[in-house]
């Protein structure tokens, strides 16, 4: 029996390998492997992404708590402490970092360039390995399917003759119990015999076709299993090819192994527990406390060249150049540090008068010790009077034994230092205040934080601004405890 090789005229009866065109699903798992290669990179590469945003997200948060921490009120190895943990967020950083450019510079071009080179596409479409394995299937296939197909004829064929048979049967045995038509009866038995006839040749046909398939049945195996190993062998390449860069992507983003990881925090814990209560209170004692410096009110006889010598210092002052690295004010609720320099204000320094006399310099090196000394220490408490002496160093004009229209100690003199400086330009704008602020001199303000008032002088160059609480209080307060209201 012939006819051409025909997968869809062949009825699966079964989900085994061995039915005709089970093989698709081996043929299929080669199409399967070069996706999972893209899957794979995919996923690389949004881990790779997540690497980076989180590098990224560490940085900035070291960054910004660094600067808070810095200008917080926090202070002395305790502030160390809190910084190390900005440190380990920046060097953790760098390790993520490196951990996504490992996915995607080594473990994702690995598996790219293997792909490439596993995987040859068609200008039809498809690959090419996908075609080897349709075609060598196939190939191993195709004469025990044919066979098949003759098979399922013969079975068809001997099952339809057997139908017959016993339909004649039945018509026979009917007609010998309703009638007495001896030539009727004749004609059904000869039909009868014919198709029992019939039957016995097409079961002769179907067993002998089966014959025949048993025996291409071994040649058929063994022919599917050597292509079927082929393919085998392919998928354990991919497999183990995976298994080994997995296990590169684990390294690669395993950083408990990293001893650079390691060092970080046995860093980080080191720093962390070298914080000492005892040494931060020192420090703030010597500093902020009791044990800081005082230059003690004396006893000074009053003479016309201390007056002069007290207008010239006044006016000397912002000149010292001396750096101002906090304001000291009551309570424990300070928005700078003194030991830090990210909210030093520096005095500018401005030459002396030409007209000054320099051998006063002499008179003077008594009195301006305590200035001097506090030039030398980083930190420094300023009072407010000093500052508004500073400000108004350009407007006081000098004087002399001649000039008694600018004695400073004349009640109507016009060059007095002690007036309230000229109206600056009127300002209104609201503010709110970051910090409690309680007022030293009576033309100071005192408010809490979150309290809200305007500001209707701009700044000095030392800090100070002029401000009116809603109670109607005007005076001055420190530009850095407040910030603008949006």
């Amino acid at each position: 029996m012939s006819g051409s090789y025909d997968d869809s005229m062949i009825d699966v009866s079964s989900d085994s390998f061995w039915e005709v065109g089970n093989y698709k699903r081996t043929v299929k798992r080669v199409d399967d492997g070069n996706r999972l290669c893209n899957d794979l990179m995919n996923c690389l590469h949004e881990r790779a992404r997540i690497e980076k945003s989180y590098a990224q997200q560490l940085t900035e948060w070291g960054k910004r708590w660094r600067q808070l921490i810095e200008k917080g009120p926090q202070y002395g190895s305790l502030e160390r402490a809190w910084s190390a943990l900005c440190t380990e967020a920046e060097k953790v950083s760098e390790l993520h970092m490196e951990v996504k450019a490992s996915l995607m510079g080594e473990d994702y071009e690995k598996l790219k360039n293997w792909q490439r080179d596993s995987y040859h596409k068609q200008m039809i479409g498809g690959f090419k390995e996908t075609k080897e394995a349709e075609d060598g299937f196939r190939k191993a296939q195709k004469p025990w399917a044919k066979k098949l197909k003759e098979v399922e004829t013969m079975k068809k064929t001997y099952h339809s003759a057997c139908k017959e048979e016993k339909l004649a049967a039945s018509r026979e045995t009917n007609s010998k119990l309703e009638s007495n038509n001896p030539e009727g009866q004749k004609k059904l038995q000869e039909k009868v015999e014919k198709c029992q006839q019939e039957v016995q040749k097409t079961k002769e046909r179907y067993e002998k076709s089966l014959e025949e398939l048993d025996k291409l049945t071994p040649q058929y195996m063994e022919n599917m299993e050597q292509v079927f190993e082929q393919w085998q062998q392919f998928e354990d390449k991919r497999i183990c090819f995976f298994r080994e860069l997995l296990l590169e992507v684990k390294q690669h983003m395993d950083l408990s192994t990293n001893h650079r990881f390691q060092t970080i925090y046995h860093t980080l814990e080191d720093t962390i527990s070298a914080t000492d209560a005892e040494e931060d209170l020192k420090w703030f004692r010597s500093n902020h406390g009791p044990g800081m410096p005082m230059n003690w009110p004396q006893f000074e006889d009053w003479s016309i060249d201390l007056n002069r010598t007290l207008s010239r210092r006044e006016k000397k002052k912002p000149s010292e150049g001396v750096t101002l690295t906090g304001i000291s004010q009551t309570g424990s609720d300070q928005p700078v540090q003194p030991a830090k320099t990210s909210s030093s204000l520096t005095v500018p320094t401005k030459t002396a008068p030409v007209g000054s006399n320099p051998f006063e310099d002499d008179e003077d090196e008594e009195e301006d010790m305590a200035v001097e000394q506090q030039t030398t220490v980083n930190h420094i408490s300023v009072n407010k009077d000093e500052i508004k002496t500073a400000s108004s160093t350009e407007k006081t004009p000098d004087w002399s034994d001649e000039d008694t229209g600018g004695n400073p100690f004349s009640a109507n003199g016009d060059g007095n230092p002690f007036e309230d400086e000229p109206a600056t330009p009127v300002v209104s704008v609201p503010v709110r205040a970051l910090y409690d602020y309680e007022g030293q001199e009576q033309d100071e303000l005192s408010f809490k934080a979150g309290d809200e008032f305007t500001k209707i002088g701009e700044e000095d160059d030392q800090g100070w601004c002029k401000g009116r609480l809603k109670g109607g209080q005007t005076g001055l307060y420190p530009a850095n405890y407040v910030e603008d209201i949006q």
